[in-house]
């Protein structure tokens, strides 16, 4: 078996590495044949890029890698088709050749250099279509008559018939000039580059993934802290111990959910309305905890926002481009599923579809909008409208010393836990007390109404969650920094207690409506014995928090 019939079952399995050595093989040839379709090589390049992604998502439905090279020609053809009903081929007249086949020397070389060249593809773009094919395809890169016939699916007679016809049509100097020139408009080392605008390797965020890498509920964290990591920036993973089990805890999931603030958030809008835990709701702008959030990691960054029109996508399907082909992958609000963080790794079809990770896109719900890709990244169509924002990443910046930082995110905290309104609605402490209330109102949990009940109890899971992630992460936080800030240990570890303490009393919320992830959980919440049960470990829960931040605020006093 020839090497890349081996190639091409390797990339049928799913290797990227083998798919990218059969794109550089049969580059030319793809691209080599669009031509002799188009008679335009920047059109031929585009095309034969377009047909190599189709050809990745489709290998699966190739039953034999012998057939790779004329399967993959259908594909290139059927680009190409899509383009010939726009553009005519540029011609001339066989009968021109005896013109053009012996240039003179003139100090304009390189404008007739140019000149020639156009001249040299008119006379291939004017021969009969099947010796056009055969001659692009033969004179690209050096391709032998078999490796031709495969690739057309005709016997090596056929092509070397063709080929003696088309030669029979042009001098033996223009024969020359037609195979430098269609060489020399070969694709370039960086075509399978641009075939899939795909940067490999970004940590997945995501829920509960398992493994064992700790859970991560925050979308904003999780997607900064996956990006840093692809970035090159040094956040190990720590092994620690919880619930009986041994994890690898992200050191970028901790500090981002730090610095950020979002360790240490809770909002409770009135009405049992699921955006209660969207964390972007720590700070009535969202923009200052993107800025917190980058000035501490050392990057510059730019919000991109989604401009209605016509064309909705136009600026951020521009902005992703230019972002992924700088090596950096792209934070977006929306994209699939709510308007929550995610992040966008490539794009293919011209950015028709963009490709990347996102907490729900494996929900049953919005994971039926999306495909996916072999690594497990989405790929999404018609997403421009549901992207609200971009956040790119610029260039390094010098970042704060760490002390600073630290004292930074500790005021930060301090601020996000005692602010008492956020967007008008209760936040920080105060949220804790309209949450305990609003589990005591018997009206708002109808035994005979189970949808109504199911809503009531994810809003309320949504919140638990929230603060077992939040303040379990705020206790790892607050545990590493006493180790930097000795003077500031007692208060740091005190804190981080309270915190932990927290966490504990999130799980045994969950123990009283069933256990964590219970699918009667909801029924359980239409005993109002268990909700007022629940809303005493909240205010419990409270107390921890306030007597936190106070040991916080006497940390700062340090």
């Amino acid at each position: 078996m020839d090497d890349w019939r081996a190639l091409v079952a390797d990339a049928r399995a799913g290797d990227l590495a083998a798919f990218e050595a059969v794109v550089r093989r049969f580059m030319d040839m793809a691209v080599g044949y669009a031509y002799s379709v188009l008679g335009d090589f920047c059109l031929a390049e585009d095309a034969a890029q377009e047909a190599f992604v189709q050809a990745y998502y489709d290998l699966g439905t190739l039953r034999e890698p012998q057939a790779f090279p004329s399967w993959l020609r259908r594909i290139v053809f059927k680009y190409c088709d899509r383009r010939t009903r726009r553009k005519r081929l540029p011609t001339l007249s066989l009968e021109a050749t005896m013109e053009i086949a012996d240039p003179q020397p003139d100090p304009q070389e390189a404008v007739q250099r140019r000149e020639l060249q156009e001249a040299v593809l008119g006379v291939v773009n004017a021969l009969p279509e099947h010796e056009r094919t055969a001659t692009a395809l033969f004179y690209i890169n050096g391709y032998s008559l078999a490796e031709v016939g495969e690739f057309l699916d005709v016997p090596v007679s056929t092509v070397k018939n063709r080929l003696h016809s088309a030669r029979r049509h042009m001098r033996d100097r223009m024969v020359d000039l037609v195979q430098e020139t269609l060489h020399g408009n070969a694709p370039d080392e960086g075509f399978p580059e641009r075939v899939r605008h795909v940067l490999q390797g970004v940590p997945r965020v995501g829920f509960y993934r398992g493994g064992d890498v700790c859970p991560e509920d925050a979308p904003f964290p999780s997607s900064l802290a996956a990006c840093l990591r692809h970035l090159g920036e040094d956040y190990p993973y720590l092994p620690i111990e919880a619930h009986g089990r041994t994890w690898r805890l992200n050191d970028a999931t901790v500090y981002a959910m730090a610095i950020s603030g979002i360790a240490y958030g809770l909002l409770w809008r009135p009405g049992w309305h699921e955006d209660n835990v969207d964390m972007m709701r720590i700070a009535d702008d969202p923009a200052e905890i993107i800025d917190r959030s980058f000035e501490a990691v050392g990057y510059g960054y730019e919000i991109v926002l989604a401009q209605d029109g016509s064309d909705r996508g136009a600026l951020i399907r521009r902005r992703i481009a230019e972002s992924v082909r700088r090596g950096r992958p792209v934070m977006a609000f929306g994209v699939l599923g709510p308007p929550e963080c995610c992040i966008i790794t490539g794009y293919d079809e011209e950015g028709d579809v963009v490709i990347g990770w996102s907490f729900f896109q494996d929900d049953g719900e919005w994971g039926q909008e999306s495909g996916r890709e072999p690594s497990g990244y989405f790929r999404r169509r018609d997403w421009a409208r549901d992207t609200q924002a971009l956040i790119v990443f610029g260039d390094k910046r010098p970042r704060p010393s760490q002390g600073e930082t630290n004292r930074k995110a500790l005021r930060w905290a301090l601020e996000v836990m005692r602010r008492p309104t956020v967007q008008g609605c209760p936040s920080g402490h105060a949220a804790y007390t309209a949450w305990a209330a609003a589990l005591r109102r018997d009206g708002d949990f109808p035994v005979e109404e189970p949808d109504a009940l199911r809503w009531r109890h994810g809003v309320h899971d949504a919140a638990v969650g929230t603060v077992a992630e939040g303040r379990w992460y705020a206790s790892q936080f607050l545990t590493e920094m006493a180790k930097e800030e000795p003077a500031m240990a007692p208060d740091l570890l005190a804190a981080a207690a309270c915190f932990s303490a927290e966490h504990d009393l999130m799980w045994r919320i969950w123990g009283l409506a069933g256990g964590h992830r219970c699918p009667k959980a909801h029924l359980n919440l239409a005993d109002g014995e268990v909700r007022r049960a629940i809303a005493t470990v909240i205010v419990e829960a409270r107390e921890r928090d306030i007597e936190a931040a106070a040991h916080i605020e006497a940390a700062l006093c340090r």
